[in-house]
């Protein structure tokens, strides 16, 4: 009903606008539908075509850099071919000194006591057998006086027996006095033994009294001292350490990929940090046969004289070690300046196809040997390498990854 009501202009309007809008869509939708089947046809094409580009580039430039003739002369690169040397070449190990354990004396009372006099002081140079302390023990003068008195009744049971045996043979005694006497004698005999072994177990096999010497079981030096006169001490108290540093050892450490190559009696040359212009030459006499999983190593020993005590145990240094001819096999060696870290991998740069332009190989390397590094996967023996201006190569190639992918 209200439709009835509405004025004519407003329906001329309304029709108006109607007939517009139909206009309008059939034209655009049309127009629409051309653009979008052209560009359908070309345009994905161009996509597919671009992306193959970018896909292209991307893994091309992800180890390609391009340059130009005057920044690879600004640059300063320098290419040389790989070196071919030897695994067998003279590699370094981290090396220190150490005491030789089977010279090494650890000082021990073997009776509980007090300790009387301390007549050896840290540092000082003692003879196999010199008295370091004296201790005052009870229960060494108990042992004593116990093997005294065995003793004595052994020196009687003897007499007797003897006694008995010449009458015996004269027809004076009768032959149970002689089997008694007899077996007074090895009652005697077994108190005594008995007795003597209680001295051997304090390390004395007679003597009077309760006091004791704490001597020196080798000739060396007091490395420690831990006696303190008055002090209660027992078998369980290391009172002195002594050593004799006239021979030393050396430990080292031979890492996994140099451990074929390693056996005893190889040249071994020691050089120390305390002493840089000295070196001490030694053969290596053991190699551990059980590899540590942390460091990938094995242990080596080196043993050195060393009359003028200059070798102090506790001291760091390098052991540097030449293989036998026969162990040594062919290698691919490069400076270390062409060695670089790219993205968590180690790679080197070799000249592309292209010129002035350059690709970076992944390659595993071995130990360094001096300013060189083996190569053990990832060249031909035939490589050219930049050893000259690697890190400007990387860094360029860094740059352009975060940029639009183009090194230039």
């Amino acid at each position: 009903m209200n439709r009835l009501h509405l004025s004519i202009p407003t329906i001329a309007l309304f029709l108006l606008a109607s007939l517009s809008a139909c206009s309008a869509g059939s034209g655009d939708g049309h127009s629409g539908h051309g653009e979008n089947d052209e560009h359908g046809e070309h345009g994905e094409g161009a996509e597919h075509g671009d992306h193959g580009e970018d896909g292209e580039h991307g893994e091309h430039d992800e180890e390609v850099v391009r340059l130009t003739e005057e920044a690879v002369r600004r640059s300063r690169i320098r290419l040389a071919p790989v070196v071919v040397g030897t695994s067998g070449s003279t590699f370094e190990i981290p090396a220190e000194v150490q005491f030789n354990p089977n010279r090494v004396a650890h000082v021990a009372p073997l009776v509980a006591g007090q300790i009387l006099e301390v007549r050896a002081e840290l540092g000082d140079h003692v003879e196999a057998g010199q008295v370091l302390a004296v201790i005052r023990s009870v229960d060494l003068g108990r042992a004593r006086a116990e093997y005294r008195r065995a003793q004595a009744m052994l020196e009687v049971a003897k007499a007797n027996y003897a006694r008995q045996e010449r009458l015996r043979k004269e027809g004076i005694s009768s032959e149970r006095a002689y089997l008694e006497a007899q077996m007074r004698l090895s009652e005697a005999q077994a108190e005594y033994d008995a007795a003597l072994a209680h001295l051997s177990v304090y390390g004395v096999r007679g003597g009077t009294g309760p006091d004791v010497q704490l001597k020196a079981p080798l000739s060396g030096v007091v490395i420690e001292r831990h006696a303190t006169r008055g002090e209660n001490v027992g078998p369980e108290d290391t009172l002195f350490v002594v050593a004799d540093t006239s021979e030393v050892w050396v430990i080292g450490r031979v890492y996994e990929q140099h451990l074929k190559h390693v056996v005893t009696g190889m040249r071994a040359l020691l050089t120390l940090r305390a002493y840089p212009s000295r070196t001490w030459e030694g053969t290596v006499t053991y190699v551990s046969s059980r590899l540590d999983e942390e460091t990938r190593s094995v242990t080596v020993r080196v043993e050195l004289d060393n009359p003028d005590g200059s070798l102090k145990p506790g001291l760091f240094g390098t052991l540097r070690i030449q293989p036998p001819e026969d162990a040594q096999e062919p290698v691919l060696l490069v400076p270390e300046s062409a060695v670089q870290r790219l993205r968590g991998r180690t790679v080197v740069f070799v000249p592309d196809e292209q010129p002035h332009t350059f690709r970076a190989v992944p390659v595993v390397t071995g130990h360094p040997s001096g300013s060189l590094v083996e190569i053990l996967e990832g060249l031909p023996p035939d490589a050219r390498v930049v050893v000259e201006g690697a890190f400007v190569l990387k860094s360029q190639l860094m740059r352009s990854e975060l940029g639009e992918g183009h090194a230039h």
